[in-house]
């Protein structure tokens, strides 16, 4: 709460978002580590974006972060991948997905990552070591038929843990991360045919596109930031002051944000999380 109370006193005197961040990071102090996601969520909250169209600037960069008209934006992406459907989104994939959706986990996994990258694959509530191990341990799983779990953190990391943003200690927190490879996006509330419209049309280093087996398709965006100060700068305040104004999901944002798991079969919806779309390079849909 004190940290919301400080945030509102500087909107209301008109002291910038990114500057009310970098001075509470700079003067915060206590026997608890305050992370810079709980001070991003008490500005984000002090802020209603959504309510202005204010310019407001990048305290790490000196520019201006972007204004964005929604409505316009999100229209003229979609227009622009309009005749594409699920169907021309497999035709238009630089790797061909010519292998069984049981088979998406390995053949994913093995483009994207080195043998010894740890990644975090399992269940929402997953939290042990054991579901952080190297790529080459994953494939022997997987290979020795265990069941595909239900979500991945498409970001490698370190295997040791880290603090998240409660103070908590955790193998998967974002303070974890080794590589800053991807940003996962999606749209809950955007209908399915849209977004396959949406991702056909804009012009993102798209990696994949996976079939959430329930309502909403999930891109892996290639961003190879070299650190947390870049990721912040490019993801979570400028890639996402634009995607949340087309509806993207704004708390995606995070380096360790979950996906959907290639390769699961979904017993709930009786569909598989699958791969529509595979650039391991990354790249737009429509060049």
């Amino acid at each position: 709460m004190a940290l919301l109370r400080i945030a509102n006193f500087g909107r209301s005197a008109g002291v910038s978002r990114d500057q009310i961040a970098y001075d509470l990071a700079a003067s915060v102090h206590g026997s608890r580590k305050v992370t810079r996601a709980e001070i991003e969520a008490a500005v984000n909250k002090a802020f209603d974006l959504s309510a202005t169209n204010t310019p407001y600037t990048n305290v790490l960069t000196g520019m201006p972060r972007p204004c964005v008209d929604g409505a316009k934006l999100l229209n003229a992406i979609v227009q622009r991948g309009a005749d594409f459907n699920e169907a021309e989104l497999w035709e238009a994939s630089p790797v061909r997905i010519d292998w069984p959706p049981e088979l998406d986990a390995i053949e994913v996994l093995r483009r994207l990552y080195a043998s010894d990258e740890r990644l975090f694959i399992g269940g929402r509530c997953d939290t042990g070591s054991e579901h952080v191990v190297t790529l080459s341990e994953w494939i022997t799983r997987f290979e020795r038929g265990m069941a595909i779990p239900e979500h991945i953190i498409p970001n490698p990391l370190t295997g040791k843990q880290g603090q998240t943003k409660d103070g908590k200690l955790s193998y998967r927190a974002d303070s974890c991360v080794e590589r800053f490879m991807f940003a996962v996006v999606e749209f809950d509330a955007m209908p399915r045919e849209q977004q396959i419209h949406f991702w056909s049309g804009v012009k993102l280093p798209v990696v994949a596109l996976l079939d959430s087996g329930g309502k909403s398709v999930h891109g892996w965006i290639r961003i190879d930031a070299r650190n947390t100060d870049e990721w912040t700068c490019r993801v979570e305040r400028t890639l996402f002051d634009i995607l949340s104004g087309v509806g993207a999901d704004g708390a995606c944002k995070n380096e360790a944000r979950l996906s959907r798991m290639p390769g699961r079969f979904r017993s709930e919806t009786k569909r598989w999380q699958r791969v529509l779309y595979f650039n391991p390079m990354g790249g737009p849909v429509i060049p």
